[in-house]
């Protein structure tokens, strides 16, 4: 197990924005950051960074935690593996405290055992195409006609599985890796005699890596000709490998993308690879299928701009313009590059100098609309059917896109082409906006017979009217509000009342005035996990000077309900204000620190409202106590002495805090 002392410290040196940032394209706003959510189809940025408590949050799906959580969530990382990837990120040496157990070595054997067996996979590939005969020969010789360089062979970690039927998969089984991951991973597979056999023999291997470099799986591509047999092998679904997740080459291109704010995308690995020496970087391929709402949503997280790289098929065009509308349904700005007939991106690459791809990329990249139009336009000619086809088409996809005013742009546009008056095109494109909602609402339950909007509103106020309210745990709250309050401004001072000082007040900690009043009335926390956390702040209070990391040690904390509580309740929105704002308007701003009065006060009242629910409680529990029988007439006059005395208490607190007591 990973020490608790490596834990800390990777806790402490980790930066929150910078590990989101790993994932996510963030833009400074204030002290905090905004970005995409990668969690839910974001159209605006709804993810807030908070640097000073470590935290994320998204407002729109309630995802949220701290960049341990973030890696899990995201990048599907188990608890250890998160800490490895911090570790390895701030260079941080990690330490164990002592052996695993059998049972923590079982819940996470099989995951692990899958990425160990894969870069094994991966080294052998490797190993094979650089320093065996058969590899040189036949590995080596294939890259190197196709142009690639020895750095990308290493920069890709590309390899060769020999031609023989088992090398592998006996290689593989004397290094004591397991049977069944090596079929699990499609490394090896079984013949009908039950014999092993490696999968990917006589391949050249293009390594695949999720979005932080592990190798999740392979594709293999055949030297030889034969028609029979499939030009790739790729590696099927299995625990660590999702396809439709996956975008080959995303690990090293996401900086590039984030940088140019545009993303190329292709159909193979070697149109990747070839325009990745070419300068470039910011490409990746869907490998040969559509793309998929997870692929989606992981490039919408780095940037709103995508390229579609087309070779000049014509029959290979028209297929995937169906496809692309997924990405103008999911807010992205589409546009297209044609490359010239009987070219692809890998061979177009290698055919010109990087200056010349940059050249023919910028002046020949247009609006993808406009390029469908193109399109479909000269495959229509001037049959006026089939033209018509084209307008209905061409609409069906301007209402993909969720701005009203690049939809004005199109529809504009598209009259012009068309020479179809503009309000004509307005009109039916308003149809097919209204049918889309129609049919998305089409699992939601009918109404059992119409009824008018008047009729509705009454109807909802009627359930709302009849809805039973909650009960509300009155001291819970305010046993919460105190735990927050703490948590908040514990290392802020106030001033109080001091016998010994020379003015009668001096400053004093909040958390320590707090510990003070509650000590001095005997008050303990009744709640079991407020209490809990009140007692473990006190610990951590002692020992770290700095607020801000006792805060993040209660954001990593490992118990789950201690962190939950804190990315609860702790606020999230780091907004800067004028001091100008205050002189102006003699305001308090959310800042404690701006106003100790405002501060004092809330102290003050936090506290005696927690006081005032306590000695409620306590008023309640004696009333019922008076309707036992077992009482003799001493005790219920004692019972009834104390209810005065707690009468008298409450209204005290109650006219500090300015309160009207009910009667």
């Amino acid at each position: 197990m990973i020490s608790k002392r490596t834990i800390e410290e990777i806790q402490f040196a980790t930066k929150i924005e910078d590990v989101v940032g790993d994932f996510v394209t963030l833009k400074r706003q204030g002290s905090s950051f905004v970005g995409v959510c990668p969690f839910h189809n974001d159209k605006n940025p709804s993810l807030h960074v908070t640097p000073r408590l470590g935290i994320y949050k998204c407002f729109v799906c309630d995802a949220k935690g701290n960049a341990i959580h973030f890696l899990m969530e995201h990048a599907k990382m188990t608890y250890p593996e998160a800490l490895e990837y911090l570790a390895k990120k701030y260079n941080i040496t990690i330490e164990y405290d002592r052996p695993e157990t059998p049972q923590e070595k079982e819940l996470r054997s099989e995951r692990e055992s899958l990425f160990i067996v894969n870069e094994f996979a991966e080294k052998y590939f490797m190993e094979q195409l650089r320093n065996s005969d058969e590899g040189k020969m036949l590995g080596l010789t294939y890259f190197k006609e196709r142009g690639f360089k020895e750095a990308t062979l290493d920069k890709f970690h590309l390899g060769y599985c020999p031609g023989g039927w088992d090398s592998f998969t006996q290689t593989a089984l004397k290094q004591g890796y397991k049977e069944e991951f090596l079929l699990k991973l499609g490394l090896s597979k079984k013949s009908d005699k039950g014999k092993l056999y490696d999968f990917y023999r006589g391949r050249v291997i293009f390594p695949i890596h999720n979005t932080v470099g592990k190798v999740i799986g392979f594709g293999g591509r055949i030297l030889k000709k034969d028609e029979k047999i499939a030009k790739y092998f790729n590696s099927p679904e299995n625990e660590i490998y999702h396809k439709s997740d996956t975008l080959y080459d995303l690990y090293l291109a996401k900086k590039a993308i984030r940088q140019m704010d545009n993303v190329f995308l292709v159909e193979g690995y070697t149109d990747v690879i070839s325009m990745f020496e070419s300068g470039v970087e910011n490409v990746v391929a869907s490998s040969g299928t559509s793309l998929t709402d997870g692929q989606v949503k992981l490039l919408y997280s780095l940037t709103k701009n995508i390229t579609v790289l087309y070779d000049g098929d014509a029959a290979g065009i028209k297929a995937s313009l169906r496809g692309i509308d997924m990405l103008l349904e999911k807010g992205m700005n589409v546009r297209v590059c044609l490359l010239p007939d009987g070219e692809d991106p890998d061979s177009f690459a290698k055919k010109h100098r990087d200056s010349e791809l940059q050249e023919y990329l910028t002046q020949n990249t247009t609006d993808f609309i406009l390029f469908k139009v193109q399109i479909l336009l000269e495959e229509a000619g001037k049959d006026p059917l089939k033209r018509a086809e084209v307008v209905n088409n061409i609409l069906q996809s301007i209402a993909k896109i969720q701005d009203n005013i690049v939809q004005s742009f199109y529809i504009k546009e598209c009259a012009r082409l068309f020479e179809i008056p503009e309000a004509s095109l307005g009109s039916k494109l308003r149809s097919i906006l209204w049918k889309n909602k129609s049919e998305r609402k089409k699992g939601e339950q009918a109404p059992a017979e119409e009824v008018t909007p008047l009729q509705e509103v009454q109807i909802r106020e009627q359930q709302q009217t009849e809805q039973i309210k909650p009960q509300v745990d009155l001291l819970y709250e305010a046993e919460k509000n105190l735990l927050i309050l703490l948590l908040k401004y514990g290392f802020y001072e106030i001033v109080v009342k001091d016998p010994n000082a020379e003015d009668g007040v001096a400053p004093k900690r909040v958390d320590q005035y707090i510990y003070d009043e509650l000590y001095n009335d005997g008050l303990v926390l009744q709640n079991p996990l407020l209490r809990k956390i009140y007692d473990h702040y006190a610990e951590k209070a002692e020992i770290l000077k700095d607020f801000g990391d006792l805060q993040r040690s209660f954001v990593y904390s490992e118990d789950k309900e201690e962190s939950q509580f804190v990315l609860d309740n702790l606020e999230w929105d780091d907004y800067e204000y004028s001091d100008l704002w205050e002189k102006k308007y003699d305001m308090y701003t959310r800042y404690a620190s701006n106003n100790i009065q405002s501060l004092q006060q809330e102290v003050e009242s936090t506290l005696l409202s927690l006081k005032l629910r306590i000695v409620e409680n306590q008023i309640e529990f004696l009333n019922k106590e008076l309707k036992r029988e077992e009482y003799e007439e001493e005790d219920i006059n004692n019972i009834i002495q104390n209810i005065s005395l707690l009468n008298q208490c409450r209204k005290n607190i109650s006219e500090r805090l300015n309160r009207v007591v009910s009667r």
